[in-house]
């Protein structure tokens, strides 16, 4: 861990080398100190530096990290917490993996949620299973092999990047996740009429269209009919959009190794309302929540973001939260691959991170905690260790709380625990059955999990080896 800023610090605003000069500040500094407990580590010395380069920019009032081109900031009302109920889950079914795919796993895509139905995307197939039963209800073979798709879907839609050959991807396959059809499927080329491979694109859908990105222009298609529409020229190269709602975040870059730029853009008519300049030598790693704007940041060559900054409704950073002061667990985000932090949670004011440790319990899995940390000010609100040497993850806001998975052991299942928004006090909202703990301890501890109309849910998150590709509680 590194040594935090002082007060003392914040008065003397230095850039390390390399990192340019100074900029001039405007506007008052933000209140209370960001920093992490001191320390020390390996990494100190890069980290130090993007710790005082980002807190130039706070002591600045972000005054060269964002600009306001128009645009107001917008403050919600944080929705009243509703006392939880302890419900003692069942498991309702397990689907295996289609037989197209057993050849072909590997990492496995988000889930989608349509008119009653999760629906998967494996290499092979887009599969819908029936909340209640877990039959299959339609299937929509993918033709060739799927590379990536939309992390969520928009207006039944969903959308898959594949290729007729296995990581040849350069074309575009639309989904009705509502009829359980294809719409229609699309070559990429680029503006030279040459095929454009993006294998690692980040995919948004919003108020009809669909946006491709990940290096070079943008690619635009209408997600009904498939047809090409003008993206947006920014000015520079587009890395990748996230959209939650009217709020759209999308990043933008000049040069391949150049500064990169947030950009706060309207969805519907693609103007800008204010871009924040990220700092030289520092890129986006991902965008843990578009509303409100927090980015999870780090070196230009480094695989794992290094901190967590927030941006206030004029583009300007107001809080910086040091990864490695958890430490906080962030190892299955994919650099650059936009929303692929599931195990962040962020309400209004505050983002809910699950800690990383070197104690284990006695299946060998890392014993976590909870952390809220405040998005205006980047100090720790409370800590929850939850107890039952058991890893704890953040999954999702439900009526105003913070549901949190504990994981199962091999000799007893798992628990969704709501906690009290304001201090962490927990109470149990779900407990999964004993019989199925060591099947859901299999898929937990390398998975993803989902909560979504009181349904449980755990795919794997990488590979195949276990029978089952999805288990459902409720």
């Amino acid at each position: 861990m590194t040594q935090p800023l002082s007060p003392h610090d914040a008065q003397r605003p230095t850039v390390p080398q390399g990192f340019g000069p100074a900029p001039q500040p405007f506007g008052p500094p933000p209140t209370g100190d960001s920093g992490p407990p001191p320390g020390g580590s390996r990494t100190g010395g890069r980290r130090k530096g993007i710790v005082i380069a980002l807190a130039v920019l706070l002591v600045a009032g972000a005054g060269t990290g964002g600009w306001l081109l128009w645009g107001k900031d917008d403050k919600k009302a944080a929705p009243e917490a509703k006392p939880t109920r302890s419900v003692d889950a069942k498991l309702d079914w397990m689907v295996p993996m289609p037989s197209p795919d057993k050849d072909h796993a590997q990492r496995v895509a988000p889930l989608w949620f349509a008119k009653g139905n999760v629906v998967m995307n494996t290499k092979k197939t887009v599969t819908a299973y029936s909340v209640a039963t877990g039959k299959p209800s339609w299937t929509v073979p993918v033709p060739g092999f799927a590379c990536t798709q939309s992390p969520k879907p928009d207006g039944g839609v969903a959308v898959i990047v594949y290729g007729k050959a296995e990581f040849e991807c350069d074309k575009l396959m639309a989904v009705d996740l509502e009829r359980g059809r294809q719409l229609w499927t699309k070559d990429m080329v680029n503006a030279q009429g040459n095929k454009d491979m993006r294998g690692n694109a980040n995919i948004a859908l919003s108020h009809g269209l669909v946006n491709v990105a990940e290096v070079g222009e943008a690619l635009v298609y209408d997600a009904k009919s498939g047809a090409k529409r003008k993206a947006k020229n920014y000015g520079c190269m587009e890395r990748g959009t996230a959209v939650k709602g009217d709020r759209q975040l999308t990043v933008a870059q000049c040069q391949i190794f150049g500064r990169q730029f947030v950009m706060n853009v309207d969805p519907k008519t693609g103007v800008e309302k204010w871009t924040w300049k990220v700092m030289d030598g520092i890129e986006v790693h991902n965008v843990l929540s578009a509303d409100p704007p927090v980015l999870a940041v780090g070196r230009e060559n480094d695989n794992s973001p290094s901190d967590i900054v927030t941006l206030d409704g004029k583009g300007r950073l107001k809080a910086l939260i040091s990864i490695s002061a958890g430490p906080y667990h962030f190892e299955e985000c994919r650099k650059g691959v936009l929303e692929s932090c599931d195990r962040t949670v962020t309400d209004d004011k505050t983002i809910y991170l699950s800690t990383r440790s070197d104690e284990t319990n006695q299946d060998g899995v890392s014993v976590t905690a909870i952390v809220a940390v405040d998005l205006a000010t980047g100090k720790k609100r409370w800590t929850a260790p939850l107890g039952g040497n058991r890893a704890n993850r953040p999954l999702a806001m439900h009526d105003g709380r913070l549901l949190v998975y504990q994981m199962a052991t091999k000799d007893e299942g798992g628990k969704l625990l709501s906690l009290d928004p304001a201090d962490g006090t927990p109470a149990v909202h779900m407990k999964l059955p004993q019989e199925s703990a060591e099947r859901e301890y299999s898929l937990a501890r390398r998975g993803t999990a989902y909560f979504r109309d009181d349904h449980f849910y755990l795919v794997p998150e990488e590979g195949m080896s276990d029978p089952s590709m999805i288990m459902s509680f409720h």
